[in-house]
């Protein structure tokens, strides 16, 4: 498993480095299209991966890959994590760097866990009542439990809204088995 400390450490750098040229939104599509094309081109993953390849191999095959749709900045970024051997955090460099782009353009990301499918128009009523009660814009990503039963669940980061069924009544299964009868 990979240290995410590791991958939260490089995100930071290079989204400073972002932020001071005020370019937050261009390098993350940058770093986007790095990644999405290490996944999509076969084999490519393995051979940046492939330790027995020396760094400076892997840093002439991605210059030649990606020299024509990067900037300067993240292919000196994406040389350095290969110069590093940290090429096996770049997913996780990109997901905690979007992380802080959405934190600095006030979005939080959130997910609505339902039994069965919500209409659209009820999961923007509550992304907006979310996003007064927050400050903050809210996008809701909706995931389908069947095992709620019927309510919903709503995680944002570390907080979790319980309204289900299930929790309900496991609640009063819980009420009940503490119920003292006279």
């Amino acid at each position: 498993m990979l240290n995410k400390s590791v991958a939260r450490r490089y995100a930071e750098a290079f989204f400073s480095i972002a932020h001071e040229a005020n370019k937050v939104d261009a390098y993350q599509a940058e770093l986007g299209k790095v990644v999405q094309t290490i996944q999509e081109v076969e084999n490519l993953k393995q051979y940046f991966a492939y330790p027995l390849v020396p760094t400076k191999e892997k840093k002439e095959v991605a210059a030649k890959i990606f020299s024509k749709d990067l900037s300067p900045v993240t292919l000196n970024f994406l040389l350095l994590v290969l110069d590093k051997k940290r090429q096996n955090y770049l997913e996780i460099i990109f997901k905690e760097y979007e992380d802080m782009a959405d934190e600095s353009n006030g979005i939080k990301k959130a997910e609505l866990i339902s039994a069965m499918a919500v209409p659209d128009a009820e999961v923007n009523a509550l992304a907006e009542t979310l996003s007064r009660s927050t400050g903050k814009t809210i996008q809701l990503k909706l995931s389908i439990d069947p095992a709620l039963l019927g309510g919903l669940k709503i995680r944002m980061g570390d907080k979790i809204i319980d309204a289900s069924v299930a929790k309900k009544l496991e609640m009063l299964k819980k009420n009940l088995k503490q119920a003292k009868i006279s």
